[in-house]
């Protein structure tokens, strides 16, 4: 890795973590603990079954159902990939946009695609690297700031001045991103379990080094695709069933949903273009100098996130000039999709809050 992928001067964890020794030691001790578990895999596996992946050249029925909307590709103007989304409603109506995070899809937005779909037109993208969306190769192609210019192209050449942006995981710091980087498309923003960036920098304490154990195992190469991709992507049902990193309420996922993840991980190249973005989030340390967001943001935080502690939710705070912060109890990281009615709600609530006025000019 080269040294000039690293901002060291950028912020004060940097000294810490993304210096260059500090994260070649950190990946290097968890590449061994994914090294590890991945060799546990396949023994307890055997051969055939660790290698074993289900062919899968066409979407599930399921993620083809016309409730969800219309399925779609868009060639975008600045970079010239294309990206696979999903619209329902009128070109007329507001636009809210949704990007999805790890190792999820469009359709990890289909409850709130069903349930705001009759006042708003919604859109749900597949960012690059996943489904059928282009692949760029390369690590750099993953960078937060290209990443937001995909979302700032969609949002343009689906014909709008700006939109509604919702985004969770790792979609959330892209929607933080772009609204950073593009205040002027982003009227709203609404982030689900996903800490500011600057936040995540300055607040990635030794405890949440260990929650977040996989970005540093994802660091390396080859045997993270390995152990992603063992025994036909159980990884993505573990992470979804699991006691411990699943939805608390199961009833909200399905192996015919969990199927539509394995379906976008398993295109060709998906799971290493996945993945890049973790390589390329500790490769590439963005410059937030205007790290403030302007726009009203409504930050949702399941309180049993496995992955992101509570700490960053209250830091992230920091960034925003006008935030709502709602903690919801027993959520899992997952809660989109855990506890949709009450993500909805909230949603809704902060849609419908009236613009701020403007202030009274003093005479």
């Amino acid at each position: 890795m080269s040294l000039e992928y690293l901002d060291i001067t950028a912020t004060p964890i940097s000294l810490v973590v993304y210096s260059f020794l500090g994260l070649l030691c950190t990946t290097f001790l968890y590449g061994i603990y994914g090294i590890f578990l991945t060799i546990l895999k396949f023994l307890r596996y055997g051969h055939k079954r660790f290698f074993t992946q289900i062919s899968r050249p066409e979407p599930p029925v399921k993620a083809t159902d016309r409730i969800y909307g219309k399925h779609e590709m868009l060639k975008l103007k600045s970079s010239g990939i294309s990206l696979h989304y999903v619209s329902k409603g009128l070109p007329n109506q507001h636009m809210i946009l949704f990007v999805h995070g790890f190792p999820e899809c469009w359709y990890s937005w289909r409850s709130q695609m069903k349930y705001f779909s009759k006042d708003y037109r919604v859109v749900a993208i597949d960012q690059r690297g996943y489904g059928v969306s282009s692949k760029p190769p390369f690590v750099q192609d993953y960078r937060l700031e290209t990443l937001a210019g995909d979302v700032a192209d969609v949002i343009e050449q689906l014909g709008y001045e700006s939109c509604i942006l919702v985004g969770h995981d790792i979609g959330g710091l892209v929607a933080w991103t772009t609204a950073m980087l593009y205040p002027h498309l982003v009227e709203k923003l609404v982030i689900m379990n996903c800490p500011h960036p600057v936040a995540f920098r300055q607040e990635l304490t030794f405890s949440q080094i260990q929650r977040s154990w996989y970005m540093f195992f994802f660091q390396t190469t080859i045997i993270p695709e390995l152990y992603v991709e063992a025994d036909d992507f159980a990884y993505i049902k573990d992470g979804f069933r699991t006691k411990s990193t699943g939805l608390v309420n199961q009833d909200y996922i399905t192996d015919g949903d969990i199927d539509i993840y394995k379906y976008t991980l398993s295109q060709p190249d998906a799971t290493k273009c996945a993945l890049n973005f973790f390589r390329a989030l500790f490769r590439y340390q963005s410059d937030f100098s205007r790290a403030e967001v302007v726009a009203p943001v409504l930050l949702l935080w399941g309180c049993n996130d496995h992955r992101f502690g509570e700490d960053f939710a209250e830091a992230s705070q920091k960034y925003c000039g006008d935030i709502r912060l709602k903690k919801i109890a027993g959520g899992s990281h997952w809660i989109n999709q855990d506890m949709p009615d009450v993500v909805n709600k909230h949603m809704e609530l902060f849609f419908n809050e009236p613009p701020p006025a403007d202030p009274t000019p003093e005479y």
